[in-house]
């Protein structure tokens, strides 16, 4: 189980879509294969970033097989199973588990206000409905829960459960939960906090941009391992650079239209997620040719050292 996350870089893959807004799988398979030619360490699917939330069950398993079809061995396909209800989520963790993941993650369930023993509950019984690596996904802005607060020391203590995704910017936190679960790695998920969650003892990264700036995660991580804090500070900054372009036209949608540069067009979001217009599209192809130049900056700076 150390060695599925250890310092692992996973990509937070987008879902394709053509049009219609119909799941594009054959853009999937050409993407994950894509994503690992570039050396992403492992993909992530059916989260945030891929819209798992706005698709069906069955949209949603079939990612997921596509997902590890594509991947064909060479990296872990990690799966989010997450649901409204318990039923959907273990229905979700059984297809995984047969379709071939490496683990499966999960946010809590929304929208009522369920107390902490029953959200426990609800993670219990799809753990036990499985027999896979289970990963708690935090992202409190989006749940109104944060596993950071307490309350789950019955659901941590789980030998099944090896890491929290921690996507939060509360690094205090992420650096009580390291101090209390030293056995369950903590993930982080906010690319522009890679570095500051390292140094609190963040270990692998999942990451909606890691793909797209991949060079310059291995850099950061590299100079960190080796002592050169202000040098990977550095290589921080230029992440953020391109973050704070997305997120200014949507990150979602700026992912998908830049995933196209070097991968496969993925088409738009499933509304009511937005799409970008001419404009944004414009931004964008600023942001990516800034990024571009990060890369070859980096790795200019990385060979002189080295």
């Amino acid at each position: 189980m150390t060695d599925l996350l250890g310092e692992r870089l996973f990509v937070a893959a987008v879902t394709p879509m053509r049009a219609d807004e119909a799941v594009d799988l054959d853009s999937l398979a050409t993407l994950v294969d894509a994503e690992i030619a570039r050396g992403v360490e492992g993909v992530y699917v059916g989260g945030s970033t891929g819209e798992g939330m706005l698709l069906s069950v069955e949209e949603r398993i079939a990612v997921g097989r596509e997902a590890v079809r594509a991947a064909a061995g060479r990296v872990p396909v990690v799966a989010h199973v997450g649901a409204m209800t318990t039923r959907d989520a273990v229905v979700l963790a059984r297809a995984a588990q047969r379709d071939g993941v490496a683990a499966i993650s999960m946010i809590p369930p929304l929208y009522y206000r369920y107390s902490t023993a029953e959200v426990t509950a609800h993670y219990r019984a799809v753990i036990d409905a499985v027999d896979l690596p289970f990963i708690v996904y935090n992202i409190p802005q989006f749940t109104g829960r944060d596993v950071v607060d307490g309350g789950y020391e019955e659901l941590l203590a789980l030998p099944q459960v090896i890491g929290i995704k921690h996507t939060s910017q509360n690094l205090f936190g992420a650096e009580r939960l390291v101090a209390r679960y030293p056995d369950v790695a903590l993930i982080n998920g906010f690319d522009e906090l890679y570095l500051p969650a390292r140094m609190v003892g963040a270990t692998a990264a999942i990451g909606t941009t890691v793909g797209l700036q991949l060079e310059l995660f291995r850099s950061m991580r590299a100079r960190e391992a080796a002592g050169d804090v202000e040098g990977a500070r550095a290589v921080q900054v230029r992440v953020n650079e391109t973050v704070e372009g997305m997120v200014q036209e949507g990150v979602f949608a700026a992912v998908k239209y830049l995933v196209g540069k070097y991968a496969v067009e993925c088409g738009p979001c499933r509304r009511p997620m937005p799409s970008l217009d001419q404009d944004g599209r414009a931004r964008l192809d600023a942001v990516w040719e800034r990024l571009l130049q990060n890369i070859e900056t980096t790795r200019a700076e990385d060979r002189i050292a080295g």
